[in-house]
C-alpha cells in the first residue's frame, strides 16, 4: 500500500501496510462499534507510526507522508460515512415499506380503475363528456361551466378560496372575478374511487363502493333516495349520479335569469336578464328537473350535440332524443379518465425504492406515526388509498365568509352574523353536526392554491401546522397573513363555538420538530403528487372551439 522510498524496515513497511487494510476492512465492512474502535486505534498507530518515522525522513518526506496519512483518513472516513448513509436508507426503506404493509396501502389503486368498472373506458363517450365539461351550453346562464371551478392549472380543481360561479369574468384562474358561492371547489380528479362527494358528504354511494349501485344513491331532496335507485341499469357509478346536479345550481351554472320575485326580496337583485330563464319549481317544489330539461332542449337543439351523443347512443342516432343519464355518463365517463394516483409513494409501495426522497420517506414515517394524520387521512377500506376516510369531523377551521351582493357573493351564510358555515347541518338539519366537513383527499394536494372546504389558508405550510395546534391557530387566525382574496378578509366567523366542538382527535397539540415538519410538508406536497396532474399535462385537455359553438373562457397558467 506504501510505496514511498524511506529508510524503513521491512518489519515497520509491513506492519504500516497492515493496519492501512485493516483499517479499510473494518471501516468499510465492520460493525457501528467495531468502526468507532477501529478509527481510535489507526489514528493512535498512525501517529505513533509518524513520530517515530519522523527522525529519519527528510522535511519533504515528512510533508508527503503526512500527506498520504491524512488522505488516507479522509478516504476511510468518506467510506464510513457512505456505509453509514446506505445502512440509513435501508433501514429508511424498510421502516416506510411495513408502515404501509400495515396501513393496507398497495400503490395500486390506478390500476384497478377499469376492473372495478367491469369494463374499458369508452374513449368516444369520454370525448363527448370533455366537450360538455368545457361548453358553457350546459349552464342557462350560458357564462359558466364545470371547468369554470375544475380549472387544468389547478389540479382540475378550484383557482379560488371561494368558488366563484355565475356572472363571472370570463376568467378561469386567480384573476377570476364575480359573486362567490360559499366554498371552494374540489379537484374531480380521483373522483371515481370517493364514496361521498362535496364538502358536506351530501352525495352518497349507499353501499359505501361508488361503482356499486345495489344499494342505489342517497341525495339531498329532491332527488333523494328515489332518483337514482338501486341496480339501475345506466346509473351505475356515483359520478354518473352526480353529474344530474350541477346544471341545476343558481350560483353555479343556472343564474336567476326571470327569478325576481319567487325566491326572495334579498335575491332580486342577481336576476340580470342574462342567458336564459330559469324554470319555476315543479310539483316538488323545486327547480332540479325543470333546470335540467331546459338544458336537454338546449342539446337537442344542437345539431353538432344530437350527431356526438348519436354516435354513443344509437338511439338518439335513430331520432330519439338526449336525455339527462346520457349526458351524466358522458361527463363521468370524461373524469373516470382523470385517474392521477402514481405518486412516489405508489411507485415506492411497488418496489421502487428511489422513487421517493430521504425526506418524502421522513415525512411518510410522520404522516402515518407520530403525526396520526392517517387516523383521518386513511388509505384502507373505502378510502381506496385516497387519503381520507370520507367521514365528517370539525377540524377547527377558521371561518371566512364574502359579503352578500351583486358582484359580492350570491350566497347567504349561516350564522346571526351570516359569517359561519354549518356544514353537515345544513344536510341532516342535526345541531351536533354543525361545523362537520368532509375529512379532504390529499393526493395532489400540492396543486390546490387554497386549503380546507372555504380555502382559509393559501399555503401548505400553514395547513398542516393548523392540525398540529388546532385551538392556536384558530384563535390567532389572521386572513390577510393567510393570503386570502381581500374580498374574504372583512368578514370572520366566530371561533369559540366551532373549538368547542372540535373532534377529539385534534383536542391535544402534536408537538413534531422543525425537521419533522419539514418532511412531512416534503412528503405530502411532493410524495402524492403525480406529475400527470401538472398543468403541463391537463392544460391539454383544453378544447379549441365546442359543439356549440360558445367562446371557451380564458384559462389563465394555460
Amino acid at each position: 500500500m506504501i510505496t514511498f522510498v524511506v529508510s524503513l524496515s521491512n518489519h515497520e513497511c509491513n506492519q504500516l501496510n497492515q493496519s492501512f487494510l485493516k483499517f479499510y476492512r473494518h471501516i468499510i465492512f465492520g460493525s457501528e462499534t467495531e468502526r468507532l474502535i477501529m478509527k481510535i486505534q489507526i489514528t493512535q498507530k498512525i501517529a505513533m507510526l509518524y513520530r517515530m518515522l519522523s527522525d529519519r525522513l527528510s522535511s519533504v518526506q515528512s510533508f508527503f507522508v503526512a500527506l498520504l496519512v491524512v488522505a488516507t483518513l479522509a478516504v476511510g472516513v468518506t467510506a464510513h460515512a457512505v456505509a453509514g448513509q446506505e445502512e440509513m436508507f435501508l433501514q429508511l426503506d424498510e421502516q416506510l415499506k411495513a408502515e404501509l404493509q400495515r396501513a393496507g396501502f398497495t400503490g395500486r389503486i390506478e390500476s384497478t380503475l377499469e376492473k372495478r368498472l367491469g369494463r374499458k373506458i369508452d374513449q368516444k363517450l369520454a370525448g363527448l363528456g370533455r366537450m360538455l365539461f368545457f361548453d358553457t351550453l350546459g349552464g342557462l346562464h350560458d357564462d359558466n361551466t364545470c371547468a369554470g371551478c375544475h380549472a387544468p392549472a389547478a389540479g382540475m380543481g378550484d383557482t379560488q378560496s371561494i368558488a366563484i360561479g355565475v356572472q363571472n369574468n370570463g376568467t378561469v384562474g386567480p384573476n377570476r372575478a364575480g359573486p362567490r358561492n360559499q366554498r371552494r371547489t374540489p379537484t374531480v380528479i380521483n373522483t371515481a374511487f370517493y364514496p361521498k362527494l362535496m364538502w358536506n358528504g351530501r352525495f352518497i354511494a349507499t353501499s359505501g363502493d361508488p361503482f356499486n349501485n345495489a344499494l342505489g344513491f342517497t341525495f339531498p331532496p329532491p332527488e333523494s333516495t328515489t332518483q337514482f335507485l338501486p341496480n339501475h341499469p345506466s346509473i351505475t357509478h356515483l359520478l354518473i349520479a352526480q353529474a344530474h346536479i350541477p346544471p341545476t345550481e343558481l350560483v353555479e351554472v343556472a343564474g336567476f335569469t326571470g327569478t325576481a320575485g319567487k325566491i326572495g326580496p334579498r335575491f332580486d337583485k342577481f336576476d340580470d336578464g342574462m342567458g336564459s330563464i330559469v324554470p319555476d319549481p315543479d310539483g316538488s317544489g323545486f327547480r332540479n328537473e325543470p333546470i335540467r330539461q331546459a338544458v336537454l332542449k338546449r342539446l337537442n337543439e344542437t345539431p353538432a350535440y344530437r350527431k356526438l351523443f348519436g354516435k354513443s347512443f344509437p338511439e338518439v342516432a335513430a331520432g330519439a332524443p338526449i336525455d339527462f343519464t346520457m349526458f351524466g355518463r358522458a361527463i363521468a365517463e370524461f373524469e373516470f379518465t382523470l385517474i392521477r394516483a402514481n405518486a412516489p409513494l405508489d411507485r415506492f409501495a411497488r418496489g421502487q425504492n428511489n422513487a421517493m426522497t430521504e425526506s418524502q420517506k421522513r415525512g411518510a414515517l410522520v404522516f402515518f406515526g407520530k403525526g396520526n394524520c392517517v387516523a383521518c387521512h386513511t388509505v384502507t377500506g373505502k378510502s381506496n388509498e385516497m387519503f381520507s376516510d370520507f367521514e365528517m369531523h370539525n377540524i377547527g377551521v377558521p371561518q371566512i365568509a364574502p359579503a352578500f351582493g351583486v358582484g359580492l357573493g350570491n350566497m347567504i351564510f349561516d350564522g346571526p352574523g351570516e359569517n359561519e358555515d354549518f356544514g353537515l347541518e345544513q344536510v341532516t338539519g342535526n345541531p351536533a353536526d354543525r361545523y362537520n366537513f368532509r375529512t379532504s383527499p390529499l393526493r395532489n394536494v400540492a396543486l390546490q392554491p387554497a386549503f380546507f372546504h372555504n380555502g382559509a389558508f393559501t399555503r401548505l405550510e400553514d395547513a398542516i401546522a393548523h392540525h398540529l395546534n388546532v385551538a392556536k391557530s384558530a384563535r390567532g387566525y389572521n386572513p390577510e397573513s393567510a393570503g386570502v382574496d381581500a374580498d374574504l378578509t372583512y368578514s370572520l366567523g366566530p371561533v369559540e363555538p366551532v373549538l368547542a366542538t372540535l373532534d377529539p382527535l385534534l383536542a391535544a397539540p402534536i408537538d413534531l420538530t422543525p425537521r419533522e415538519f419539514f418532511d412531512l410538508v416534503v412528503f405530502v406536497r411532493d410524495g402524492l403528487l403525480d406529475s400527470k396532474a401538472r398543468p403541463k399535462s391537463l392544460c391539454n385537455l383544453i378544447p379549441t372551439s365546442v359543439p356549440s359553438g360558445s367562446p371557451i373562457l380564458f384559462f389563465e397558467g394555460c
